[in-house]
């Protein structure tokens, strides 16, 4: 890209923001006394004017691959120095009003090389791979963590298997609380698994344990009728199993109404 006087003057009083403002003290070439002149910073070009109106600038300075060292001479003070690596090349004594404007000067343009900004973004793609880095390995331990009491529960869980053979099916009881049936009331019996009696197991050996209710006795029926002598009117089959069946829906309410 050409660069010409229109040009440069133009981005030296455009509107773009500057980097840095003010004022500092500029060692003539032939006069070696300083004059107070108006420097703007913009990116890697250091401008300064006569005076902080002036239109244009009287003098740039490109400050790519510049170096810039403080001078160790007692006589000027807050003074620093802008060096090249090339031999021939012209050095630019300024100063500054006081301490700290110096170090703010200096730091600023010892940023303003694009090698600079180079290597600092080189530094933030690192520091960002690192963080990226960081958060995939956070993220998979938290799905591993999550994943690991599933995969514990389907290692521990096992299909039961149920055998039909000599099992009895035996309505839900509360302990502690006897059931009627056909006027006779009986319990579970304790200690014995599943409610399937161990058929190797003696009378004697059992003990205290509770025996099982006795087999009702036949009802005989009464000059041949099939009334039933305890419900009468319950001649009939489904009359008879109706009668029943209330009490065995009571007992049922019941045992609902007490779990």
């Amino acid at each position: 890209m050409k660069l010409n006087e229109r040009s440069v003057a133009h981005y030296a009083t455009c509107n773009s923001p500057p980097d840095k403002t003010g004022f500092l003290f500029k060692k003539g070439e032939r006069n070696t006394a300083y004059h107070r002149r108006w420097f703007i910073l913009k990116g890697n070009m250091l401008f300064y004017f006569e005076e902080r109106e002036s239109r244009e600038p009287i003098g740039v300075i490109v400050l790519e691959g510049c170096t810039v060292e403080l001078c160790e001479s007692e006589s000027e003070e807050f003074a620093f120095a802008i060096k090249f690596d090339c031999v021939k090349a012209k050095v630019y004594k300024m100063a500054a009003e006081n301490q700290a404007a110096m170090e703010s000067w200096v730091k600023a343009l010892s940023r303003a090389s694009f090698d600079y900004m180079r290597l600092v973004v080189k530094e933030l793609e690192r520091q960002l791979e690192e963080v990226q880095e960081e958060t995939r390995s956070s993220l998979a331990k938290s799905k591993l963590k999550k994943h690991q009491p599933q995969l514990q529960g389907a290692a521990s869980f096992q299909p039961a298997t149920f055998s039909l053979q000599n099992a009895t099916i035996t309505a839900p009881l509360q302990e502690g609380v006897s059931s009627r049936e056909n006027g006779v009331s009986w319990s579970k019996l304790p200690s014995v698994p599943n409610g399937v009696s161990d058929p190797q197991v003696n009378c004697s050996e059992r003990g205290d344990r509770v025996r099982p209710p006795p087999v009702p006795p036949r009802r005989k029926t009464i000059g041949g009728s099939l009334e039933s002598p305890v419900s009468p009117g319950t001649g009939c089959f489904s009359k008879l199993h109706d009668w029943y069946g209330k009490e065995v829906a009571e007992l049922r309410i019941e045992w609902l109404q007490s779990q």
